[in-house]
């Protein structure tokens, strides 16, 4: 993964500005792609999760330290189906790719179609807003879903990639949040997604394994990802990503916003990310937190093995 130093960004910057005020030919472009990918569902009753993305767009601007872009301007219109829930440990769909002109994407839109999105479980049951299996909580039948963007998304002229964050974990919840021992298998729809520049992020892996058996590794165990101070309770960490763990134990936390982003802001002058990592229901396996992780952009942060008690 190429990492944009500061100097280039600074050059695209400089052209973009001259072509504008002298009226010469347009900003260079590059071919930038946008790619989809997922912070795994914690269900592992799910077979797949398909997703019906109608089209992406962007605002952009030529100054990449402005605040704010101009009107959207549509990136890519796949209109078909995905399954997310296949999108794990940094795995990605490319959705398209175009050329635009040097600056930066200061907010990302998405549409869905919920009547074409649907989810399959394990026993063959699909789940959709027909059967009351999922709540999509909208009537447009083709809601726009705004993303939450940490960092600019640069464009210099060597092109951008430009990440679809879609985090199951995060998109959906369960009657089970607030009934544990409630048997309704339905799904309620939160309208969120989060969009990074691939360049300014870096990854947290580790590997989990039980105390017991000689250390085997843990498969399906739930994964998530905080920002906030280790000596404060849970409840004040801010929940950023969510994942699991594979048949061998390993996880893979993709996309993670650099830790130098959060020093930059007042509130979060110190803060580390944090991973705690839960057991798969019946395992028999207590809960563990990792605390003190830092992520710099275009590095993999390992998080160890992490021994569940």
């Amino acid at each position: 993964m190429r990492v944009y130093k500061h100097g280039l960004i600074l050059v695209a910057l400089l052209l973009a500005g001259c072509a504008r005020d002298t009226q010469q030919p347009p900003p260079q472009t590059g071919t930038s792609r946008v790619l989809l990918t997922d912070g795994p569902f914690p269900f592992d009753r799910l077979a797949r999760v398909d997703l019906y993305i109608v089209s992406v767009s962007a605002s952009l601007t030529t100054d990449t330290a402005a605040g704010g872009g101009g009107g959207f301007v549509t990136l890519v219109t796949p209109n078909r189906r995905f399954d997310v829930l296949s999108l794990q440990n940094g795995a990605t769909a490319e959705l398209g790719s175009l050329d635009l002109p040097t600056g930066a994407i200061t907010a990302v839109r998405m549409v869905i179609d919920t009547d074409s999105s649907s989810i399959t479980l394990k026993d063959g049951r699909v789940m959709t807003g027909a059967n009351n299996g999922i709540h999509w909580q909208s009537s447009a039948g083709r809601p726009v879903l705004n993303a939450l963007i940490h960092e600019q998304i640069a464009v210099p002229d060597t092109g951008a990639v430009i990440v679809i964050d879609y985090d199951l974990g995060a998109a959906f919840t369960t009657p089970q949040v607030l009934d544990s021992v409630t048997t309704d298998s339905s799904f309620t729809f939160m309208p969120q997604f989060r969009a990074v520049d691939a360049t300014r992020t870096g990854t947290i892996t580790g590997v989990v394994r039980a105390h017991t058996a000689g250390g085997a590794p843990v498969a399906d165990a739930s994964v998530r990802l905080y920002i906030g101070y280790p000596s404060n309770p849970e409840n004040t960490w801010p929940t950023l990503a969510t994942g699991k763990t594979d048949a061998t134990g390993t996880f893979r936390i993709s996309y993670v916003t650099r830790s130098a982003w959060w020093a930059g802001l007042p509130a979060w002058v110190g803060a580390t990310y944090i991973v705690a990592v839960d057991p798969p229901a019946g395992a028999g396996l207590g809960r563990a937190v990792v605390p003190n992780l830092t992520v710099e952009a275009g590095r993999e942060t390992p998080a160890g093995t992490i021994v569940l008690p």
